[in-house]
């Protein structure tokens, strides 16, 4: 790589760098899509040749304008803030190989993100956590989809975390058992597990998985039958599907997708009193203060443990399903 190079030569090389690292398909698709806004901007905007268009010809004032162009364009702040990331972490990975290009990369760096205003009720709250929870059917369908939101919920887990996890994952065994992923940045942690999250997920395996080997994906999809990890976009329309369901009892039920269950344990986490590095911690974030989005969660929501997130009783699927139906779901 070399400043001479073409600026766009080495994207590829970039996004399979990200798939290397574990990036998720959302997370590359994001990078990929916000290099190609910088590059029509370049072509249409500025009238250049992309292929002509070397590190010597771009500039921190380029990439300033470019921004500027995005926020006057009617794309938010937050979109402002994910091109700009895209390009600092592109010319990141050039640099690694042209120390030439440091420069650049010092003067793009100094670009600061735009301060985003906290969206509220960005969480739902624990009686209406219950509620989605009621939606699904108690069918063997019914009973996966409502698996993953608890989960989601209950754990607090990105998607994608939720969607590698595979069996061995799962440690159920002890008095403290827990789950491992490996989650941004390829940074590994462990999440505690509740006893009535454990007893769903011995109940879900006993369901899905009897036989199973143990790296085989928690959740998945089954095509020319063979066991496939699922996908994001089919989480979001089960979790849209129950959304709206639920919105039929609850006209305040919001637009709901899978990131929101995982702010919505957040949320509950800090209303329960517990610290800002706890939550930091069970949640995978780099900085405590990333944390700061949870202060803004309504004053009026629950108090609660961690314990009582899934509390059981009549809000556990399994427990309230009868032996006949139980055994007409194992296939018995």
């Amino acid at each position: 790589m070399k400043s001479t190079d073409p600026f766009f030569l080495h994207v590829n090389s970039f996004l399979e760098r990200l798939r290397l690292e574990l990036k998720s398909d959302r997370t590359i698709s994001t990078y990929s899509n916000a290099i190609l806004g910088f590059r029509r901007y370049v072509e249409v905007t500025l009238g250049m040749d992309v292929t002509k268009l070397t590190f010597d010809n771009i500039s921190d004032d380029m990439v300033r304008n470019y921004l500027k162009h995005v926020m006057d364009s009617g794309l938010s702040m937050a979109t402002r803030n994910i091109r700009l990331i895209s390009i600092k972490e592109y010319i990141r990975f050039c640099s690694e190989n042209d120390l030439s290009l440091l420069p650049l990369l010092i003067k793009v760096s100094k670009i600061k993100a735009k301060k985003v205003p906290v969206k509220k009720h960005n969480w739902i709250s624990l009686n209406q956590v219950k509620l989605l929870l009621k939606q699904p059917s108690r069918n063997r369908t019914g009973i996966r989809d409502r698996f993953i939101m608890l989960m989601l919920f209950s754990t607090g887990m990105r998607l994608s975390e939720l969607l590698d996890c595979r069996l061995n994952s799962m440690h159920l065994d002890g008095d403290e058992p827990f789950v491992f992923v490996v989650g941004k940045g390829n940074k590994p942690r462990t999440i505690p597990l509740t006893k009535e999250t454990v007893e769903n997920i011995v109940e879900y395996k006993r369901l899905f998985h009897r036989g199973s080997d143990k790296d085989e994906y928690l959740i998945f999809t089954e095509r020319d039958g063979k066991k496939h990890r699922m996908s994001q976009d089919n989480v979001q329309r089960i979790v849209t599907k129950y959304a709206k369901q639920a919105r039929l009892e609850d006209e305040t039920f919001p637009d709901l997708h899978p990131h929101m269950l995982r702010h919505s344990y957040g949320a509950i986490l800090y209303r329960s009193n517990m610290s800002k590095a706890e939550i930091a911690k069970l949640l995978g974030h780099t900085n405590e203060s990333t944390t700061e989005i949870y202060v803004e969660t309504d004053v009026d929501m629950i108090r609660s443990t961690l314990k009582s997130i899934c509390d059981g009783g009549e809000e556990d699927i399994f427990k309230s399903l009868s032996p006949t139906d139980k055994a007409k779901l194992k296939g018995k």
